[in-house]
């Protein structure tokens, strides 16, 4: 379908000039202001050009990603696996998010009791919420914790074990292999950076999950004694949000960590860290400083109008998703926007793919998103223009 090219180089005008006054211009909300965003899993992680470049960090593997759209800003050995300590925990977490209830009532066994290693000091017999043992698990790092939730989730930590490899594997999680709940060494138990970011995006998707990493202490009803978060950003990092900490001597010092500023989630990996908290600051305010989220188009906005040759009516074609893209800020007014109609012919129907608009910076495309028919354009009759009078003026 053809569209003069002046009108596609003013909508792309307009839309580059949104680009800029949205980076420019527009409020954002509070530092610690929670970006939630769904998610479908899919392939993996989209990368931004360049990188490779960012801060000096000391960690043997690390990444930082922006969370709602999953772009890579930064990485470094990012698919070297290796142990990853108590960052297991949080594929421990998430699995109990979703197979378990908040309220529901956990036995600690003997079992999960006997473990080594940063415990929340459960003892046999005891009863505590889910909601309060995911505490136990997330706050102060409990062995036991996980022990018992894997229990109560699958019946026996072996069955909860599997069921970690399998999520990892939906995730996009491929090169991730537990072999325990809780993050001590063991042979064939290594993640890496890569994949603990896709595990925490898919976590923090859940309010609950967000909300415990960031409680700096827990006191249960269950028993008497408190928690206190292992995550000393939490007293110090503007916008943390999170959300785990791993120490082993196979391990050595990892930190999976979020934050929000301006609107936008970042979060970062850090494993093997000789400084665990100083990589972590360096990797979220080189994000913070060099990037941001924009927000070209919502779904369901409408991009173009065109004639449909032989159609009776207007094609309006509207954005199928929302459009976003994380750029430089370096690169925002080199954005450039354009809109792809397809060679449509009647009937269209609602919802049909009838084109793509897509941003570009230089000559790389950011990103891409479907564009289809807002409502149906039938195709031209003597019947079905009286069936359209008719229901526009007497109807």
């Amino acid at each position: 379908m053809f569209i003069p090219a002046r009108s596609l180089r003013r909508l792309s005008r307009t839309l580059a000039a949104l680009a800029a006054a949205l980076l420019l211009f527009a409020p954002f909300p509070g530092p610690t202001a929670p970006v939630w965003v769904d998610f479908q899993p899919g392939p993996g992680l989209g990368y931004i050009a360049d990188y490779e470049q960012g801060p000096a960090v000391r960690a043997a593997s690390a990444i930082l990603i922006e969370a709602a759209t999953g772009t890579v800003l930064y990485a470094k050995n990012e698919h070297a696996a290796r142990p990853m300590a108590s960052t297991t925990k949080i594929m421990t977490a998430l699995l109990a998010l979703e197979n378990s209830g908040l309220e529901e009532m956990v036995t600690v066994s003997s079992r999960a009791t006997r473990v080594t290693g940063s415990d929340a000091g459960l003892r046999p017999g005891q009863r505590l919420t889910m909601r309060e043992l995911l505490h136990g698990l997330l706050l102060p790092s409990g062995n036991d914790a996980a022990n018992a939730v894997a229990e109560h989730v699958s019946g026996s930590q072996p069955a909860f074990v599997a069921m970690m490899n399998e999520r990892a594997q939906q995730l996009g999680a491929t090169r991730t292999r537990f072999a325990n709940p809780h993050g001590l060494d063991a042979p064939g138990h290594y993640s890496t950076a890569y994949d603990l970011a896709l595990i925490a995006r898919t976590a923090l998707l859940f309010p609950t999950f967000g909300q415990i990493v960031q409680t700096p202490e827990f006191r249960p009803e269950s028993i008497s004694r408190t928690w206190r978060n292992t995550n000393r950003l939490l007293w110090s990092f503007d916008g943390i949000e999170g959300v785990k900490t791993g120490t082993t001597s196979g391990a050595g010092y990892c930190l999976v960590a979020a934050a929000s500023r301006g609107g936008m989630r970042l979060i970062s990996v850090v494993l093997d860290s000789p400084d665990r908290w100083q990589d972590t600051v360096r990797l979220l305010e080189y994000g913070f400083d060099q990037f941001h989220l924009l927000t070209l188009a919502s779904h369901g906005d409408t991009i173009a109008e065109a004639n449909v040759p032989g159609g009776l009516g207007t094609l309006a074609a509207v954005v199928d998703g929302d459009f976003r893209v994380v750029v430089r800020d370096r690169d925002v007014n080199n954005l450039e926007i354009t809109v792809a109609l397809d060679d449509i012919r009647p009937p269209v129907r609602a919802g049909q793919p009838v084109g793509r608009l897509e941003i570009a910076g230089g000559s790389r495309t950011l990103q891409s998103v479907p564009l289809i028919a807002r409502e149906d354009v039938p195709r031209w009759t003597l019947w079905a223009y009286l069936a359209r009078w008719i229901q526009t003026h007497i109807l």
